[in-house]
């Protein structure tokens, strides 16, 4: 399986814990593509030119983080990450942790693709907003970690990692429960070290 990612993509590093925490990461050919070389964007199979992106032996593609790691909990049988019991709670926890980092993706385009004087303050507020809505809210909906966590917990994970990667940390002084988990998380899933793009480019 050929995995396309790049490596500070967040979504990139939630497919790649999963496939390490269900013990297909060996099976992955990750294939890194910089979105800001327009050749290497050509390079992803996939027609919306997003990543992640998996391409299986026989050719068929699977977008979309989630997707993927569904695929990859299916295929290793690990439905722990994802019980059925609690599939919509599960599923709704993934997409506010998502969109928590679609948010902060979006102000870091804003003004990396813009020239300063084109940076449009105001959308930048109204992603700013959606990214500490998300995080109050998950600071008062906080699940306990595992070795074995579930998908949920790895998309909050992620999220919290890319704030981190891209903007300091700045959260952590006003949702120090948050931090606090976030730690937890660190020390119990291997896998979020072995993915950090801060130590391993």
């Amino acid at each position: 399986m050929k995995l396309y990612s790049s490596l500070p993509s967040p979504f990139g590093r939630k497919v790649k814990i999963t496939s390490h925490i269900t013990g297909l990461f060996d099976q992955l050919e990750v294939i890194n593509i910089d979105s800001a070389d327009p050749i290497a964007i050509n390079n992803n199979p996939n027609p919306l030119k997003k990543i992640p992106t998996l391409e299986l032996k026989s050719g068929q593609l699977i977008v979309d983080s989630t997707v993927i790691c569904e695929y990859l909990i299916k295929l290793a049988n690990r439905t722990d990450l994802l019980p059925e019991c609690l599939r919509i709670e599960s599923l709704t926890r993934i997409a506010l942790a998502d969109g928590i980092t679609e948010a902060a993706l979006l102000m870091v385009y804003e003004q990396r693709f813009r020239k300063q004087s084109q940076v449009n303050t105001d959308w930048l507020h109204r992603q700013n907003q959606k990214v500490l809505g998300g995080l109050g809210w998950f600071n008062n909906q906080l699940t306990e970690v595992s070795s074995s966590p579930t998908l949920d917990q790895i998309g909050l994970a992620v999220a919290l990692g890319y704030l981190d990667f891209r903007f300091t940390g700045e959260w952590r002084s006003q949702f120090t429960d948050l931090a606090i988990w976030l730690t937890h998380f660190d020390q119990k899933v291997p896998s979020y070290q072995l993915t950090d793009p801060q130590t391993h480019p």
